[in-house]
């Protein structure tokens, strides 16, 4: 489950840095078509860039899931000791399990109507827009699952957080979770 997780994690992060990429890049061409006299301006621009935001939300949202950096699973159980932590951890990713898969499920049916939908500016079909609510939950629910697979192990899910990811590792192409053949 981990080396799924490990994968699944790092092609996610590619994913966000593209989309962050392409949203600098948009975003600073509208700018300056406003200010420079010859660069055009592109009605399309402010959609990509909205698209990208959208899906920036939700696989950032789901990352957070996976570093162990959700507000729920990170508050409330440095609140208590060790005996009290690992229950209330159950309850925590039984709730986030719940709630992904409700969005999920909304999702789908949010992106089903964009199949027949078409952007007016960029000619996108909506569906693109709409599928990252789906997508990224599906995303959240792997995540939770590895969570609460080392949670039923007894392994310490604060701990997990702390040595979940090295950023220099992902870059440099090593590998993205420290000791996870271990």
């Amino acid at each position: 489950m981990t080396a799924v997780a490990d994968r699944l994690y790092r092609l996610t992060l590619g994913a966000v840095t593209l989309l962050l990429g392409v949203l600098t890049v948009v975003v600073s061409y509208q700018v300056m078509g406003r200010y420079v006299p010859f660069i055009p301006r592109a009605l399309w621009t402010e959609e990509i860039a909205r698209l990208c935001l959208e899906w920036l939300v939700f696989l950032g949202a789901a990352l957070a899931v996976r570093r162990n950096e959700h507000f729920i699973i990170d508050v409330v159980p440095s609140r208590y000791e060790a005996k009290v932590a690992r229950p209330l951890q159950v309850v925590i990713l039984a709730f986030l399990a719940v709630a992904a898969v409700a969005i999920f499920l909304g999702g789908l049916a949010f992106a089903e109507t964009g199949a027949s939908r078409t952007s007016t500016t960029s000619g996108i079909q909506l569906v693109w827009a709409f599928s990252a609510v789906p997508v990224a939950a599906v995303i959240t629910l792997v995540f939770i699952a590895e969570l609460a697979l080392r949670t039923f192990r007894g392994e310490s899910v604060a701990a997990f957080g702390d040595r979940l990811v090295d950023e220099t590792a992902y870059t440099s192409g090593a590998r993205g979770v420290e000791g996870a053949g271990e």
